[in-house]
């Protein structure tokens, strides 16, 4: 939409010239004179992109008909995750020795724990982010160095390994990322799952002095924790697992534009796609899929025969091994349509947000894969909604708004407006005629004012009754008087709001295609009446 705005300073210049001539006229006494000012202060070309969410308009190339085309993500779920996990070593001394500095005060001891993970098998992982942290308290008097190695995780063929010295008698913390570390939780041997394997020791800094230990001293603690892990790839056998999902709030704007009013449509295709870009077998349930209307709050719940509420068996995706494009998921696609669907009920509805409610459940004939599962953190399983609208459609009292910007503030003579008039000179492309409102809005964006009669409408353009496309537009003119109120309130107004109510005019039960070419002109001029002193 293209919006012209005018001040009027460049008029009251042409005033200014014919003041001179009036004061070359006068006598006595200081005479007032009234004059007319016209101003363009509105021009606009609306196509079918300004009446409706324009990044969702494709137009046919063959024939220029217009289509709304929507895809969108309603879920996505991914299905492995891997919890904290917390250990504690607390060393106390049975027996007195001296420990010389450099030596080991604890000597490394390898430790096996075993993550609890339900009835999964986490065999492999590699870590996108995470942490490890570490708090340390020496509560010997000599400096001690703490070494904290997860012989399981190794990065470039070396495992992870913490070193931190701590002061004598001082509480110390330490944090190192976990990124980019593949992770072994087969154990010792290679042959078991969820098993980490770690080594703790604790030496005498080597620029301390001899240590003297007697039974009970403690000789190291440390509570050593891995937190917020998020695996980039995960292998194993993820277990038999049900969960559900819902959300009632998901933004939908392919309609965003329209405010009120009935859109009827003729035809619609939408289909329901389910990818698992995952390696388990899945049951999905989709429980519902609601269309929600918050301006009049109405709710249509989506019928069909082959989705809604009905099991659907998923096979897993398949590894490439390939980094560039490791999985490739399986996708089963579901046709929505009206013949087996209230779908053009749940899309006449409006929507302004959607609501699904999704049961899943992964593995469910067990480990059938003899823990090879797999899951990369960029797939999951997701269902998407993809909707094809032809926009063949009826429209009954269809009302969109859009926000223009015009501008007299700041116009010396505003003070003096007498009254003024509204011209609206209308050319109408679109086969449906069209009520118009304005409202202005304050400096605060809050209607002010109102100052269309909302009985006064644009005619329908020209349409050919066998193809029903517009032949021609067809001109209208609309006028408004204003009075000295009203034109003030127009004048200090920099914003306003138009709304534009369209119908199907004659033909109130006939679809009507919409071409992209279609346009509705619009150009609004004012008419001041001012009095000059």
């Amino acid at each position: 939409m293209k919006i012209h705005r005018i001040k009027i300073s460049i008029v009251l210049l042409l005033l200014a010239v014919c003041g001179t001539v009036f004061i070359s006229c006068r006598k006595n006494g200081q005479p007032s004179w009234d004059t007319q000012i016209l101003a363009p202060i509105v021009n606009a070309n609306l196509s079918i992109n300004d009446l409706v969410t324009s990044n969702y308009i494709k137009s046919n190339p063959a024939d220029s008909s217009v289509s709304l085309v929507y895809t969108d993500s309603l879920y996505n779920i991914n299905v492995i995750t891997i919890p904290n996990y917390d250990t504690l070593f607390n060393y106390i001394s049975p027996f007195s020795t001296t420990v010389n500095p450099g030596h080991p005060i604890v000597p490394g001891i390898p430790k096996t724990t075993t993550y609890s993970t339900g009835t999964a098998h986490l065999k492999k992982a590699v870590i996108q982010s995470g942490y490890i942290n570490l708090y340390i308290i020496n509560a010997l008097n000599q400096t001690t160095d703490y070494f904290y190695t997860v012989t399981s995780a190794t990065l470039n063929g070396n495992p992870l390994r913490v070193y931190l010295s701590v002061p004598p008698n001082t509480k110390k913390t330490f944090q190192a990322s976990l990124a980019g570390y593949t992770v072994d939780f087969t154990g010792p041997a290679h042959n078991s799952y969820n098993q980490v394997t770690t080594n703790f020791q604790v030496d005498l800094d080597s620029s301390a002095g001899p240590l003297a230990i007697t039974p009970g001293d403690t000789l190291g603690y440390a509570n050593i924790s891995f937190t917020n892990v998020i695996p980039y790839y995960a292998k194993g056998y993820f277990g038999t697992d049900t969960s559900s999902y819902s959300a009632s709030n998901v933004a939908f704007p392919v309609f965003s534009k329209i405010v009120a009013g009935n859109l009827n449509l003729q035809n619609v295709d939408v289909n329901f796609t389910l990818s698992n870009g995952v390696g388990v077998d899945a049951r999905v349930t989709l429980n519902g899929l609601t269309s929600f209307n918050s301006r009049t709050n109405t709710t249509v719940n989506l019928t069909d025969n082959g989705v809604i509420n009905s099991t659907i068996n998923v096979s897993r995706a398949t590894e490439t091994h390939n980094p560039a494009s490791p999985v490739i998921p399986t996708v089963t696609t579901f046709d929505i349509n009206p013949t087996n669907s209230n779908i053009l009920a749940w899309l006449d509805n409006l929507p302004t947000n959607v609501g699904y409610a999704v049961h899943l459940e992964t593995d469910p004939l067990g480990n059938v894969s003899g823990d090879n599962d797999f899951v990369y953190n960029t797939y999951g399983i997701n269902a998407n909604i993809n909707i094809k609208i032809p926009l063949s459609l009826i429209a009954t009292n269809l009302t969109l708004a859009d926000t223009l910007a015009v501008n007299f503030a700041g116009s010396g003579p505003a003070q003096n407006v007498k009254s003024g008039k509204l011209t609206i000179y209308a050319s109408n492309g679109f086969p449906f005629s069209a009520g118009l409102q304005m409202y202005l809005l304050n400096q605060n964006n809050v209607v002010a004012d109102s100052i269309f009669i909302p009985a006064q409408t644009i005619a329908s353009g020209n349409v050919n009754a066998i193809s029903g496309k517009v032949t021609s537009p067809q001109n209208s003119v609309l006028t408004i008087s204003l009075d000295a109120f009203h034109t003030q309130e127009l004048i200090n107004t920099k914003t306003a709001i138009l709304y534009a109510k369209f119908n199907m005019g004659s033909s109130p039960s006939t679809y009507r295609d919409i071409y992209s070419y279609y346009q509705l002109g619009l150009k609004m001029v004012a008419n001041f009446d001012y009095k000059v002193n």
